[in-house]
């Protein structure tokens, strides 16, 4: 087939694009207005000039004061939205990834692609570019289940829920900006930063506010106790189909016998099952193998582990050859 790919900077530019994914989606770049050191794109191949699919990515300078492309990272989330049924869609993501790697060769030190789901897709097209892969677990939980989300608890973690029910925690919707500013103070404060995993600054937030909580495409829900903000979670929500756990944590030492990250996890998925969701979607949680950590108890929720990849290029090519070595 004859294919035309184009790569778009700006929203306004773009054609008119069904919307049927999340993460591939017109609004995306609405997240990342108004923030200098992300830069997103989009990729979009044409046939007989009308969309066929689309690539969301966002470049990440992790530096606020040097440019320089070893301070750069460029990222995509989730497979590319594909507008027509019957397509070759491996064929199709083959020509997206091939542009993408034209297109931040040169201005990024490596790109990352994650949470696919399917730890086969692409994978031709991502051994032509010289990518390697990291295997990881994704995590979903299926709120069809005839079990609710309550019955899939493990015993532990109903007894840890029930316990903060009783010591008084309770959850409230964000729902204007001067919640917001103090959410965000919160979590500023008892996040774990990383130097290559810069967490999203205020305007990031406020953009998910004004773009998708507004729109109902999203929730921010706060647990409190005592008027105090103790945790919260961020979820982004598709077409009453699939519910995305996009961040969450709590003050789990100053505030360890009320179970503060338990109780938001378990509310934001008892609210996507009474709202009719298909699936709540912890994506890529963990190494595959590991027996302890985020994913041993991300699964006490009742969730399906199933085996994925990140897949890695580094555009240097000595240190992109040896990694290839080490984890494949």
């Amino acid at each position: 087939m004859n294919y035309k790919l184009k790569v778009y900077y700006k929203k306004e530019d773009l054609p008119y694009l069904d919307d049927i994914s999340f993460f591939h989606n017109t609004n995306t770049f609405d997240l990342y207005k108004d923030i200098t050191y992300y830069t997103p794109l989009m990729i979009i191949c044409f046939e007989n000039d009308e969309p066929t699919a689309s690539l969301f990515a966002h470049i990440m300078r992790i530096n606020k004061i040097l440019d320089a492309a070893v301070f750069r990272r460029c990222y995509v989330s989730q497979k590319p939205a594909f507008y027509k049924s019957d397509l070759a869609e491996e064929e199709i993501f083959g020509h997206l990834l091939n542009t993408l790697m034209k297109e931040v060769k040169s201005r990024v030190l490596y790109v990352e692609v994650r949470n696919l789901g399917d730890p086969i897709f692409g994978y031709k097209a991502f051994r032509d570019n010289s990518f390697f892969s990291i295997k990881w677990i994704n995590i979903k939980n299926s709120l069809q289940r005839k079990r609710k989300i309550w019955n899939q608890l493990s015993r532990s973690r109903k007894n840890q829920v029930n316990k903060a029910k009783r010591k008084g925690v309770y959850i409230e919707e964000l729902t204007t900006n001067d919640e917001l500013v103090a959410f965000y103070k919160m979590i500023d404060k008892n996040i774990s930063w990383k130097f290559s995993h810069r967490f999203p600054p205020y305007t990031y937030f406020q953009n998910f506010f004004d773009s998708f909580i507004l729109q109902n495409k999203g929730k921010i829900f706060l647990t409190k106790y005592q008027e105090k903000v103790i945790g919260g979670i961020v979820i982004g929500l598709h077409q009453n189909k699939n519910a995305y756990s996009l961040y969450y944590w709590g003050k789990t030492k100053t505030y360890k016998t009320l179970y503060p990250t338990i109780y938001t996890i378990w509310y934001a998925m008892s609210y996507a099952e009474e709202k009719g969701f298909k699936f709540f979607d912890f994506m890529d949680s963990g190494y595959l193998h590991e027996k302890a950590g985020k994913t041993r108890f991300i699964l006490q929720f009742g969730g399906k582990q199933h085996a994925t990849r990140r897949w890695y290029k580094i555009n240097w090519g000595w240190i992109n050859f040896i990694a290839s070595k080490i984890y494949d």
